[in-house]
């Protein structure tokens, strides 16, 4: 009987696993691209995007243990740096797409001269970034947040210069990364994620926790994190026997070909995150005068949402890769099939994503520190987003990433940004200012710019112009 028992178990297991694989044939597999290559690209980054995720919650929980003014200092300037970090980011996606596309059509040379072109690309605007925050910090932070309270703005001043100026180290690594992801060697990459949160969560602890040093602690961690991530990523590559050969001699060679190529791609995007993440600034700004309160009310009802949508935002990321990768085998029908396939998925990931952030609302207050009477203003936050995360978020930031992977840059940056400054921005000014709702009526109009996006996209989307256009 106990033989018979494991038998149907394994007959059972064994039609399990064939018609999951039979499903993932169906809906994943396309002749571009598998879905065991997919899911090589797809699993490493959502590891990865949950770590960075992490690693911004920790950030903010551990900050937090030092007060509402640190925490809101430290939100602040997180919202300003990535506002000026926005142009490596999108030099980064650019150079992701154009190294997808090298790597679908097999061509090693130029694979590799995009590899190295994306690293000092990048780089370079990390120390220009970097430059630019020292000279203008005072200005900007007055400009933006000067009715904040003055021990606030004198804590975010000391943790903006402190930050600005590892910056450039943090473009090498990120560059690299992004490198790595496209030539379809995620672990690396994930294997330095991990390690590199790991070692920021120990100094934070050390100099947080346990020193109790407040910002100049939460400085230095960040500091010593990026000193020590340039050599381990180095070695993980080496290790790991990597394809991407970082020379240092090319680095300093700029071949203006290729980077146009990228900034095809990479500008458009650079572009809509400049004026996106503009958007949240000025929203950051209409805050302010609500009280250091409301500030922090908001970043970590944000910081949550963030969490909830971290898994989803990997898979988005993914499909540039998995684009190009269709695009360089000359497949655009591919890109629209799959598409729809990954649309569906992120639609069951991000109704499980609010399940288990509901689960542990509870844990991500207390690790907040956040006073009781922020508590239910933080739950509606959060709860309004996660609903609305299955039905709109997905169609409002999925299929731009797929239109700018095939060269529609142009189209999502305008329609985004109208979207973003008239809904989000003036809807916020409007619904938290003038109708006195306050940081709920900011947040509603957020969520009413994913609605406006979340119907123009899809409407693109079902039309051809979209896939007209080159990359390379």
């Amino acid at each position: 009987m106990v033989l018979m028992a494991i038998l149907i178990e394994v007959i059972f297991m064994k039609a399990l696993l064939a018609g999951a694989n039979k499903f993932m044939d169906r809906h994943f597999t396309r002749p571009s691209i598998t879905w065991q290559q997919a899911v090589s690209i797809v699993l490493p980054l959502i590891a990865e995007n949950l770590f960075n995720t992490l690693f911004g919650l920790l950030n903010t929980g551990m900050i937090s243990s030092s007060g509402v003014t640190s925490l809101s200092a430290v939100s602040l300037v997180d919202t300003l740096n990535t506002f000026l970090f926005v142009f490596y980011a999108g030099t980064a996606t650019g150079a992701s797409v154009i190294v997808a596309n090298y790597r679908g059509r097999g061509d090693q040379e130029m694979l590799h001269k995009a590899s190295i072109q994306a690293v000092t690309s990048v780089t370079l605007f990390t120390i220009f970034t970097s430059l630019f925050i020292i000279a203008f910090n005072g200005p900007l932070l007055s400009l933006l947040f000067g009715s904040a309270e003055a021990e606030v703005m004198e804590k975010a001043r000391t943790y903006m210069l402190g930050g600005a100026l590892t910056l450039p180290l943090l473009g090498v690594t990120t560059s690299m990364c992004g490198v790595l992801r496209g030539i379809g060697e995620g672990r690396t990459s994930l294997g330095y994620t991990i390690f590199s949160t790991i070692q920021y969560v120990l100094l934070n602890v050390i100099f947080l926790r346990i020193l109790n040093m407040g910002i100049p602690g939460l400085i230095l961690s960040i500091s010593l994190s990026r000193i020590l991530n340039v050599p381990v990523l180095l070695y993980l590559i080496h290790k790991s026997h990597s394809k991407f050969r970082f020379r240092f001699k090319e680095f300093f060679h700029l071949d203006t070909k290729m980077l146009k190529s990228i900034m095809k791609v990479g500008f458009p995007c650079a572009t809509e995150q400049l004026f996106f993440t503009g958007g949240r600034l000025v929203t950051q700004t209409i805050i302010v005068p609500m009280g250091t309160n409301a500030i922090a009310a908001y970043n970590i009802a944000y910081s949550i949402m963030s969490l909830n949508q971290s898994i989803c935002t990997s898979v988005n990321t993914a499909m540039f890769t998995i684009s190009g990768i269709c695009m360089g085998n000359d497949r655009p029908e591919d890109v629209r099939s799959l598409t729809k396939s990954y649309l569906g998925l992120n639609t069951v990931l991000y109704t499980l994503s609010l399940g288990l952030v509901m689960i542990f609302f509870n844990f991500f207050i207390g690790f907040y520190n956040a006073p009781a009477d922020m508590v239910p203003l933080i739950f509606q936050c959060v709860l309004i987003t996660g609903l609305a995360h299955p039905f709109l978020h997905h169609l409002a930031f999925m299929l731009p990433s797929v239109f700018r992977a095939v060269g529609d840059g142009n189209y999502c940056t305008i329609v985004s940004l109208v979207i973003m400054w008239i809904v989000r921005v003036f809807g916020g000014y409007v619904l938290g200012t003038l109708f006195g709702m306050g940081v709920m009526g900011v947040w509603i109009a957020m969520v009413l710019d994913w609605v406006a996006r979340a119907i123009l996209f899809p409407i693109r989307f079902m039309g051809d112009k979209w896939l007209r256009h080159k990359v390379v």
